[in-house]
């Protein structure tokens, strides 16, 4: 049985959500207000759709949403009885969450009007794929430190025959950066942006950086593990992928739009 904090957490976050419900039969009445079984059923619903199957409709749920539910209508009066839904604090937040709504709303409608299609995602597709066509890949490591004479220091210990599996963990300022090994991860050198393609793209596999490389994080020497030629996944793994990026295109075009039909001084 799921616990009963996790049932009334989830029954609250859900509750809010739900629309204006007609009354039809109270399950219960707090202090003269009824709520109504639509909502419990509603309840009750989401809860067994969170779990994944795995809690079932009983009487046991219902009663446990039951007196969640009372619970959360009592917080409410209590909360508007104490005007706290007064406190300008409140209503700045509420404005806020109202504004953030707008905003997704106008989102959404402008997605809606105009819908990315299959034959969109097909040619972003085909451009990616032109696009890295007869390009590398690289897997990188870095070690990262806080200035260039210590980059200096860790090129010339390479240089002398120092591993630099061993560097990672003994001069990288970053924590993460030596638990992991340095490791980068693949990418593709014509993806990458200009200064850090032009300081890895003449190393080949194996090679150390010759000169230290400086970035908002500090000063990077890096390490080429391994070299491949590029390839794109296939159509159907970067679907979802392209479709968001076409789709947050397409709101960055609509606001950009609208700035300029505004009258913006």
């Amino acid at each position: 049985m799921m616990k009963r904090s996790y049932l009334a957490a989830l029954l609250l976050s859900t509750a809010i959500s739900l629309p204006g419900l007609a009354l039809a039969e109270a399950i219960a009445t707090v202090n003269g207000t009824a709520i109504d079984k639509k909502e419990l059923d509603a309840a009750v619903a989401a809860v067994i759709q969170n779990s994944q199957g795995k809690m079932q409709d009983s009487l046991a749920l219902r009663e446990q949403l039951k007196g969640s539910l009372i619970n959360r209508e009592l917080v409410l009066q209590e909360a508007r009885k104490r005007q706290l839904d007064k406190q300008p604090a409140f209503t700045q937040r509420l404005e806020e969450l109202r504004n953030d709504m707008l905003r997704e709303a106008l989102a959404i409608d402008v997605i809606k009007k105009d819908p990315i299609s299959e034959a969109d995602i097909k040619a972003r597709y085909d451009e990616i794929a032109k696009r890295i066509s007869g390009t590398k890949e690289i897997n990188l490591r870095q070690i990262t430190v806080k200035s260039e004479a210590d980059a200096q220091s860790v090129i010339a210990e390479l240089k002398k025959g120092a591993k630099f599996e061993n560097l990672v963990k003994s001069r990288s300022v970053d924590p993460n950066i030596a638990q992991s090994g340095g490791s980068m991860g693949w990418g593709n050198v014509s993806q990458m942006e200009p200064p850090l393609a032009a300081a890895v793209k003449d190393l080949g596999k194996g090679q150390t950086s010759s000169k230290p490389f400086q970035s908002p994080l500090g000063w990077h020497v890096f390490k080429v593990e391994d070299i491949r030629d590029a390839k794109l996944p296939s159509l159907d793994e970067l679907k979802p992928q392209i479709g968001r990026q076409l789709q947050e295109e397409a709101i960055a075009k609509a606001v950009s739009d609208l700035r300029a039909k505004a009258n913006i001084k």
